[in-house]
């Protein structure tokens, strides 16, 4: 049960952005592929090639720019199109004054009595997997349990995971479909993964083995469920353990049979629920078949979704437990068997998957995902993160007291000036070692640990909000502007392109390098001119906007009270509560 939670986030691999030609999803097929199309896809959550009709809307910004007074401000409104996907990174839970008496009453009379008896069940099942791997070397690991510690053991463990879930709530699991064997499916795919509940989906797959990081191993009762699993371990510290992780997978996948299957949750992180996010492609690089779960929680309040901004653990904990009776569908979709080129290609396998079970759900399948700690949204042709780290770098300069248009940038146009931690601080004026490390850690870091000053100037001009736009994204073209090789005149070319949209829009380097691409495609040069890198970053229907959403949040026509929060150097308010999984 434990250790599921973490199933399909390690041990996959970055995704790698499939080919234009890549062929559609095909039927899954059940012991054998019937003919016949899918049905329409659901939108994806990136827009094609041309920029506008269709495009999803954008992430609504925390804050707007302040005009006068610090508390004059309001959200920027993205007037929503009727096609634009929802954000899968933010769940909102209303509750009516009735539900929240409700909520008060059994939150305080049968939330505490819940959690309590589960947490003692909890730990009721360490010593059975205890048991299990207790006096077995290292070398006896590496093959499946059997005998009689599988059988006393797994029916333990199984049967006090089942009053586990029962005791917080969750009286039905209503299973729909049928499980394949592991020799028909070695790998199971379970999505939408939207809670620390989701490990309830083992119990009806009897408890395959899962993925998890390896730092799971030292916390208590945890860390023997994982051995008694054993679950494939990945180290965020070891470059070589993903790697190691592949192998496994593909070793236990290609087994005929002889190990139980391996569960992933191949989103790797938790959404809400409204649409998928884009799969990573660990579960499928083995090139088998898999058998897709669906997971639903039907009730008619949706308690149990812990998304990246939301309800943190413990209120999601409370009013799971206060309800009187929660209720969880899984269904077993048939098996999907790959073509030779998706089982060539674990990131088309991935996709196609993932549209497969979207249309299931019938919800969208995007392109959403974490990409570091960041969740990362798709906007256009552009992958950008859901809050950028500027507006955190503009929080941390602000409680140092730093106003970012007092400091003298002294960066050269066109060349790159790299300063240690130590000059970061002279030139920004900064004497607290605590704010330096942590504003310093925002900005890249080569092999000697210093960084480019012209990202320095970049992102306080940015912050300040004394520039226009205009004037703003000139800057941006001045500093990062190369020679041209042949000809006169100055460039931007995919290195700084790439780090002007991940200093202003927290876009992945590769993504931005991609759309670099197709920018130029048009033109004779391999790089952009100052009107072409103007005309798509304040001009561009759907682009343009983005820049002005993220940088200048519209004003509000009319000042609210005083005493509102205080903005950020750049108009900004402080973030909201966020959290990864």
């Amino acid at each position: 049960m434990a250790g599921g939670a973490a199933a399909g986030k390690a041990g996959a691999e970055e995704p790698r952005r499939p080919g234009a030609g890549s062929p559609a999803p095909r039927r899954p097929a059940p012991g054998g592929a019937p003919d016949g199309a899918l049905q329409p896809q659901p939108p994806l959550c990136r827009a094609g090639p041309g920029v506008g009709a269709g495009a999803p809307s954008l992430p609504p910004s925390p804050a707007a720019m302040s005009q006068g007074s610090p508390g004059d401000w309001a959200p920027l409104d993205p007037s929503p199109g009727p096609s634009a996907p929802p954000n899968p990174f933010v769940h909102e839970l209303h509750l009516s004054r009735l539900q929240r008496v409700k909520f008060c009453l059994l939150g305080a009379l049968l939330a505490p009595i819940r959690v309590l008896l589960a947490f003692i069940v909890l730990f009721l099942l360490w010593p059975f997997a205890w048991l299990q791997v207790a006096g077995l070397t290292e070398k006896q690991l590496q093959e499946p349990i059997t005998g009689w510690r599988k059988t006393v053991c797994h029916n333990g463990v199984l049967g006090l995971s089942r009053l586990l879930f029962f005791l917080l709530g969750f009286l039905r699991i209503r299973v729909r479909g049928q499980r394949a064997s592991r020799l028909q499916a070695p790998v199971l795919v379970a999505a939408p993964h939207s809670t620390f509940f989701d490990p309830i989906v083992l119990l009806p797959c009897d408890l395959p083995k899962v993925v998890s990081r390896a730092e799971n191993l030292s916390v208590p009762v945890i860390g023997a469920l994982l051995r008694f699993n054993q679950a494939i371990l990945v180290s965020r510290h070891d470059p070589a353990s993903r790697r190691r992780v592949v192998e496994e997978v593909r070793r236990r996948a290609t087994s005929g049979g002889k190990w139980p299957q391996v569960l992933f949750f191949p989103e790797g992180t938790c959404s809400n629920k409204k649409a998928l996010l884009k799969f990573k492609p660990g579960a499928f690089i083995a090139g088998v078949p898999v058998q897709p779960v669906l997971i639903r929680y039907p009730n008619s309040l949706d308690t149990t979704s812990w998304a990246w901004r939301g309800p943190g653990v413990l209120k999601v904990l409370w009013l799971t437990a206060s309800q009187p009776c929660s209720i969880v569908d899984v269904e077993f979709l048939p098996v999907y068997h790959p073509s030779p080129e998706e089982s060539r290609n674990p990131t088309l396998y991935a996709n196609n998957v993932q549209r497969v079970m979207a249309q299931a759900l019938g919800i969208p399948a995007t392109e959403c995902e974490f990409v570091g700690n960041l969740p990362v949204i798709v906007v256009g042709r552009l992958k950008v993160a859901l809050e950028p780290q500027l507006w955190e770098l503009g929080k941390v300069l602000r409680k140092a007291g730093l106003s970012p248009g007092h400091v003298d940038m002294g960066a050269e146009p066109g060349r790159s000036r790299m300063i240690s931690q130590e000059e970061f601080a002279r030139q920004l004026q900064l004497s607290d070692p605590q704010t330096v490390t942590g504003a310093f850690s925002y900005f890249q870091q080569d092999a000697q640990g210093l960084v480019d000053f012209r990202d320095v100037a970049l992102a306080l001009a940015a912050l300040d909000g004394g520039r226009s736009l205009d004037e703003l994204t000139r800057l941006a073209f001045e500093l990062f502007a190369e020679e041209q090789v042949e000809g006169p005149g100055r460039l931007l070319y995919r290195d700084g392109f790439s780090t002007i949209l991940h200093l202003l829009l927290g876009s992945p380097r590769p993504a931005a390098a991609t759309l670099h691409a197709e920018l130029c495609q048009a033109g004779p040069h391999q790089g952009l001119s100052l009107c072409q890198f103007q005309a798509f970053s304040l001009h561009d229907p759907l682009h343009g906007k983005l820049f002005s959403t993220y940088l200048r949040p519209s004003p509000k026509p009319q000042a609210s009270a005083s005493g509102g929060p205080a903005a950020l150097a750049n108009g900004t308010l402080p973030l909201l509560k966020q959290k990864g999984d």
